[in-house]
């Protein structure tokens, strides 16, 4: 069985994301850290995308959702379009300084093992109509070496979704990171995309984020301690 030694995975680090100015004081966050030697983030993404109806699915837009798959529970997260606009947004923030999502301390911890997971959906995830937009699509790669067309719904679309933003560039700038993305040939059809699952990573540690004396909410260390992964104290 594949281990996270074996993946080369660890913590996340701390500090801004598109979501915020930092982690919250006395908060559990899930993470999932990607080392330069390790496992390529390509690794995890979900290709094709799979399209969820999160109505019929019952999921829960704020916060996480506990699933269980045979014998494991997983953690679902559907990314906020409104700090990430598209999918190539979190992947690459993930790629840079690794995933730390904050889980309520009311969450089932003793659920959570070395084998749980988290699988992140988004708005933008799914393309419908990449039979229509293959023509347009210039140099075509599967990110994830599985040979796809661009008549299929690869997970190349993900970074033909973002449009740029350095003026007379590809290059699309985040908080703490930026990335080439991709583009259509102008006046073709836009890209038709739906909601879906994108990627879906181990849980390398749970987090517990210090206060800013420095100390440690042990009431939010005993709720991370009972799940069955390793746990550290961590700054904001």
């Amino acid at each position: 069985m594949t281990t996270l030694l074996d993946l080369a995975l660890t913590p996340a680090q701390g500090g801004p994301r598109e979501c915020g100015p930092g982690r919250q004081a006395s908060h559990i966050y899930t993470e999932c850290g990607f080392s330069a030697g390790g496992a390529p983030i390509e690794q995890f993404l979900i290709d094709y995308p799979m399209a969820v109806d999160l109505a019929r699915m019952g999921f829960s837009t704020q916060g996480m959702n506990l699933i269980k798959r045979g014998d494991v529970y997983h953690l679902v997260d559907i990314i906020g379009a409104e700090h990430y606009p598209h999918v190539a947004d979190f992947v690459e923030e993930a790629r840079a300084i690794g995933i730390s999502r904050k889980i309520p301390r009311t969450a089932e911890f003793s659920k959570l093992t070395a084998q749980s997971t988290m699988i992140f959906i988004h708005a933008k995830a799914a393309v419908r109509n990449a039979p229509k937009v293959a023509a347009a699509t210039g140099i075509w790669s599967c990110p994830c070496g599985k040979g796809h067309l661009p008549t299929e719904p690869c997970a190349a679309y993900h970074w033909y979704s973002p449009p740029p933003t350095v003026a007379g560039t590809s290059v699309r700038r985040l908080t703490r990171t930026s990335y080439q993305v991709r583009a259509l040939t102008p006046g073709t059809d836009e890209l038709e995309l739906t909601s879906g699952y994108f990627m879906q990573v181990p849980i390398s540690n749970l987090a517990v984020i210090r206060k800013q004396n420095g100390s440690v909410d042990q009431t939010s260390r005993a709720k991370a301690n009972q799940a069955s992964l390793p746990v550290i104290d961590a700054d904001s």
